[in-house]
């Protein structure tokens, strides 16, 4: 049991160790304080009672549904297609070899790495999602019935995970029926979503004909339902994590080599990221497998040329035709709210919903800078580190641009309404072009792959945020005294853009002569 124990020290000293990196600096440990207060201060806030609960409308049961399919979901989407990329069981080819030649039972090591895994995952769910689950929790709800959601998100959580790794060994009739029955999980997830959509947003005779044809059952209900004492789903979602995870463990004694392959391929994966082998990343490589980058390009227009290429070769025609088929959808989708009955308040609902997910999705951007910072490319011709930053940031502007153009296309060809298409381009280029700089600011502020999975995860949401209202400000104002809307979106897309500078500058600052310190987020 020696190399298990050498193996939990080393686990537990890395953790060990990134704790005392965010202590000895006072202002990360401040800002640690400071969201581990703020989340308890929500989760407070969230267990107050006002009085007697109250009964939830249509609004509020479909977003509990919202939460509950969603999880189930994305169960029955890991079940179906696996996720190669996320799937690793040995941190490193040392380890690997060293528990492979270890004198130990394979179900040990099986069950150790598993755990490993299993708890890593929950303990970067809950520091990149957890702000987001207490807002999400049901109004009125009790310590023990917030402590009781807690764990029925957390088993489900447990769930998804346990199942990675099997599905990644499963071969033949069980792949097979793992893709049918994880498609069937996926299919009765929609269901009450597409019912409660039907029901909330387009609110027309035909709509409401179809959502009553569809089974009329909300799956939010568990939530009140755990929070009243019923431990049935819990034990339900931990029943399924513990039958996976020895399912696992059984059918993982003989596959060494199988686990060695998915370790290896998720490590080589991982080192492309990183940009240390993958001769993509080697200027003027000739190999089939190379992105060749002219010699004519260097710096800014080098970093676009490789995205674009990089792109390209990833995204098959099919993917590139669904993605079109679906943004032409969205927009006329929206067209098509505008038909129905309170029209004002579904289009604002799916705007706000829209808008969230922009500014989610574009503010994480900072991410990956880490290790495209070590790319040798990055630093190649005479350009300075801000356009550098600038062209990293927005290389894949381009691509974001067609896809709102394509959403703006299908709602035209509905509605027939142009100045109302112009104003959804010029915002969400706004909101694209914005968000993004935000993002790269927050890395700059806070590059640590903890913080990254900690506090920056709220705190560039909050600083988008805010940095949102300066920019809608003055497209209000512009707009009132023009009475233009097309004119108040330009103006606000001008200030978005000026943010956005500033903010670029700033991590250009930040990061200038500290580029050898920052750590590669894992």
């Amino acid at each position: 049991m020696s190399e298990l124990r050498a193996l939990a020290f080393a686990d537990v000293r890395s953790l060990v160790n990134g704790i005392a990196a965010i202590r000895r600096r006072p202002w990360r440990a401040l800002l640690w304080t400071l969201w581990i207060a703020a989340i308890l201060g929500l989760a407070w806030s969230r267990t107050t009672r006002h009085g007697p609960p109250a009964r939830l409308h249509l609004g509020e049961l479909a977003a509990q549904d919202f939460w509950i399919c969603m999880t189930t979901a994305g169960f029955g989407i890991v079940l179906a297609f696996g996720a190669p990329h996320l799937t690793g069981f040995f941190a490193s080819r040392a380890e690997a070899l060293m528990l492979v030649r270890a004198p130990l039972p394979p179900s040990v090591v099986v069950g150790y790495l598993q755990l490993r895994t299993v708890g890593v995952a929950l303990a970067q769910s809950f520091g990149r999602f957890a702000y987001i689950v207490l807002i999400a929790v049901p109004v009125q709800t009790g310590v023990p019935g917030l402590a009781r959601e807690m764990l029925l998100l957390g088993a489900a959580t447990l769930a998804i995970v346990s199942v990675l790794l099997p599905r990644a060994l499963a071969r033949g009739p069980w792949r097979t029926s793992c893709i049918l029955a994880g498609t069937a999980i996926v299919a009765l997830s929609v269901l009450p979503l597409l019912r409660d959509g039907l029901l909330l947003l387009v609110r027309t005779p035909a709509a409401s004909a179809l959502a009553e044809r569809l089974p009329a059952w909300h799956p939010g209900l568990v939530f009140e339902s755990v929070a009243r004492g019923n431990l049935t789903p819990i034990g339900g979602a931990a029943l399924v994590a513990l039958v996976v995870g020895v399912a696992f463990a059984i059918s993982a004694r003989d596959a060494y080599p199988e686990l060695y392959a998915i370790s290896l391929a998720r490590l080589e994966y991982r080192a492309r990221l990183r940009g240390r082998t993958h001769p993509m990343f080697n200027v003027g490589a000739r190999t089939r497998s190379a992105v060749h980058v002219p010699a004519a390009l260097s710096g800014t227009l080098a970093l676009v040329w490789l995205d674009t290429q990089t792109w390209s070769r990833r995204s098959s025609p099919v993917t590139t035709a669904v993605l079109a088929a679906l943004s032409l959808s969205v927009g006329a989708g929206l067209a098509l709210l505008l038909r129905t009955q309170e029209s004002e308040v579904a289009t604002t609902v799916v705007f706000v919903v829209l808008g969230n997910l922009m500014i989610a999705f574009a503010s994480a951007a900072g991410v990956r800078l880490a290790s495209d910072l070590r790319r040798p490319l990055f630093w190649l011709g005479g350009a300075t580190l801000l356009g550098r930053l600038g062209a990293w940031t927005y290389a894949s502007l381009w691509r974001d641009t067609i896809l709102v153009l394509l959403v703006a296309c299908g709602y035209v060809a509905v509605a027939h309404r142009w100045p109302t298409a112009l104003v959804l381009v010029v915002v969400a280029l706004g909101l694209l072009i914005l968000t993004r700089a935000v993002g790269i600011a927050i890395f700059a502020l806070l590059p640590g792959p903890l913080d990254q999975r900690g506090p920056a995860v709220a705190l560039r949401l909050l600083v988008a945020y805010a940095l949102v209202a300066p920019a809608v400000v003055p497209a209000i104002v512009i707009a009132l005294l023009t009475r233009s809307t097309p004119a108040g979106a330009l103006a606000g897309l001008l200030v978005g853009v000026a943010e956005a500078v500033v903010l670029l500058t700033f991590a250009a600052w930040r990061l200038a002569g500290r580029v050898d310190r920052l750590t590669t987020p894992a």
